[in-house]
């Protein structure tokens, strides 16, 4: 399954209230996505969340629904990554 790095950026008297969001958000805040994990960015973005998603379609569809409309985001930057996890192959 894809994985994606998504980086934001937070308006700065917003940060402690989006950042809050995002880790209260669903597990599968999305049909076909899985959020792993949230963190907190130091430099150019505030913050970033690595999901899982079976297609680009899914990702996109998170961006547009979840995350461009929380309060506070400002810039929304997905980055599709190889797995790094134990795909079981030797």
């Amino acid at each position: 399954m894809p994985e994606y790095l998504i980086l934001l950026k937070v308006n700065p008297a917003k940060l402690a209230e989006t950042l809050e969001a995002l880790r209260k958000m669903e597990q599968k805040p999305v049909a076909g996505v899985d959020l792993q994990y949230t963190i907190n960015i130091f430099g150019s973005w505030d913050a970033g969340l690595w999901i899982n998603a079976e297609e680009n379609a899914q990702t996109l569809q998170f961006v547009q629904k979840k995350l461009k409309d929380l309060n506070g985001v400002t810039d929304v930057y997905p980055i599709p990554t190889f797995p790094h996890g134990d795909t079981g192959s030797t």
